[in-house]
């Protein structure tokens, strides 16, 4: 009964590493026409890197004693096909003059923009600008 049970399981072992090899071999038989190019699903994405900004200069009375050290300023901005900043939102502000002075700055920047497949495209991006004493 041993031996049955051992030859079947060897047998069915057989059979699906034979029905593989056959599979596999009507694979590797397709063949693309020439005129069709093949293309991977992707070939990756490239996050966008700050490559231009500007300085951000705010004067010292502006900077209230209470704020914490470093103080941040979070923005949410769109990021064009080129690198530019657009739709600029400020997400945790800090103060009214000093959001304004950073957005203002952050108009100035410049980033190389995100790829995906090798083309650029346009992305979505969260900045955390910390105010230093």
């Amino acid at each position: 009964m041993r031996s049955i049970l051992v030859t079947g399981l060897l047998s069915s072992l057989a059979f699906t590493a034979a029905a593989a090899t056959v599979h596999s071999s009507n694979d590797a038989s397709v063949s693309t026409p020439a005129s069709a190019s093949v293309r991977p699903v992707s070939t990756g994405v490239t996050n966008p890197q700050l490559v231009y900004s500007t300085k951000i200069e705010i004067p010292a009375d502006e900077v209230s004693a209470s704020f914490p050290n470093p103080a941040r300023v979070v923005l949410r901005l769109n990021l064009d096909r080129t690198g530019s900043p657009s739709a600029i939102h400020v997400v945790q502000p800090l103060s009214q003059n000093i959001d304004a002075r950073v957005v203002e700055a952050v108009r100035q920047f410049r980033w190389s923009p995100a790829v995906l497949d090798n083309q650029p495209i346009s992305s979505e991006l969260n900045l955390i600008v910390q105010v230093q004493r």
